[in-house]
């Protein structure tokens, strides 16, 4: 399993969502500025799985990685990877945090997305 290295900061968590209320996006294939290089999107399943499927470029057919999560569990994606995910049962409620290289920080990306900032 993938690890988030330990220099690397969270930056933000969404919120737990279901079928229902989880954005559509999440379900189709996609690559976005949250899995740049040095951004580490962890997904946490409290009820039901979570299948994600990462592919090797916007065309690939097939997958060339699955993982699945299941309740209790967390999955790690690596950064820079198309993916989309499955909620596997109808009552799946999950959550993604993000957690960002220093460097990667210090150059602003993340910055506007920090979680608990004060104004």
């Amino acid at each position: 399993m993938l690890r988030i290295p330990k220099n690397c900061i969270h930056t933000r968590s969404t919120p737990f969502w279901n079928k229902d209320d989880a954005p559509a996006g999440l379900f189709q294939r996609h690559l976005d500025h949250n899995t740049q290089p040095g951004v580490y999107p962890r997904l946490s399943v409290m009820q039901g799985a979570v299948k994600y499927y990462g592919f090797a470029d916007a065309e690939s057919a097939e997958p060339d990685n699955e993982l699945l999560i299941e309740a209790g569990q967390f999955g790690v994606f690596p950064p820079e990877k198309w993916h989309h995910i499955e909620l596997m049962t109808d009552d799946t409620y999950f959550n993604i945090e993000f957690f960002v290289a220093p460097d990667v920080l210090l150059k602003g990306a993340g910055l506007r997305q920090t979680a608990n900032s004060q104004k």
